[in-house]
């Protein structure tokens, strides 16, 4: 992207723009319409409506994957939301459609976030499992609602505890769904290497669940009933 097209994508993307501007360089006035590689062609070009839409349109994409890894409340959530759209407007070259656009903006935010969470030179939470939406099959009784949200603080206690690239390695795959080649892509190591810690992480969370009763057996209830 030439330097002055992106100075435009910049100051649109860090103004919070909501509504595309109409349109005065050859692209559609109903930007709605257009597709994603459309879309990504014209804020390369540097287009503003274009940008407004790209804005609009992966900005619930940041907003969930931050929800997500670091959990909405985070003191750095506003810095990592603009880091990210930037990030997102950085990256736009290497957009070609070979996926779709919000799996790859995923990514995009997810390695913001990872970078900036292991340069976090004070003791905060690395990792935010949702407690927010409870499973359906889960016990909504006063004592359902509380042991599951006490076991989920269990889990977040040993991942704490663990290798930070082990633990976030099997957060992002286990909890989240990424797959090895996106975990790989997001943490900047090779698919073996993210299979290594996968595996590794993945086998000494066991290992830690195993050696408390209480939690094993309501994580067992729980895979029981569908709800993990």
């Amino acid at each position: 992207m030439p330097s002055d097209a992106r100075s435009r994508a910049f100051r649109l993307i860090r103004g919070g723009a909501v509504e595309a501007e109409p349109s005065r360089e050859g692209v559609a006035s109903d930007q709605a319409a257009l597709s994603d590689l459309q879309m990504v062609s014209a804020v390369r070009d540097g287009n503003a409506a274009a940008a407004a839409v790209f804005h609009n349109r992966l900005r619930p994409i940041v907003d969930r994957t931050l929800g997500r890894l670091i959990g909405a409340r985070d003191s750095d959530y506003d810095d990592l939301t603009q880091l990210a759209l930037i990030q997102l407007v950085l990256s736009v070259d290497r957009f070609r459609g070979e996926c779709p656009l919000d799996a790859w903006a995923s990514i995009i935010v997810a390695r913001v976030a990872y970078k900036h969470i292991r340069k976090r030179r004070t003791e905060r939470k690395l990792f935010v499992l949702d407690r927010g939406e409870l499973p359906e099959v889960v016990d909504r009784s006063s004592a359902g609602v509380v042991g599951l949200r006490s076991a989920m603080r269990c889990v977040e206690k040993y991942l704490r505890d663990m290798d930070s690239n082990k633990a976030w390695t099997f957060v992002l795959h286990d909890v989240h769904g990424y797959d090895l080649e996106e975990i790989s892509s997001i943490t900047g190591v090779s698919r073996a290497a993210a299979q290594s810690r996968l595996v590794r992480g993945r086998k000494l969370l066991h290992e830690r669940i195993a050696k408390d009763p209480e939690l094993a057996g309501l994580l067992l209830d729980l895979a029981h009933k569908g709800a993990v």
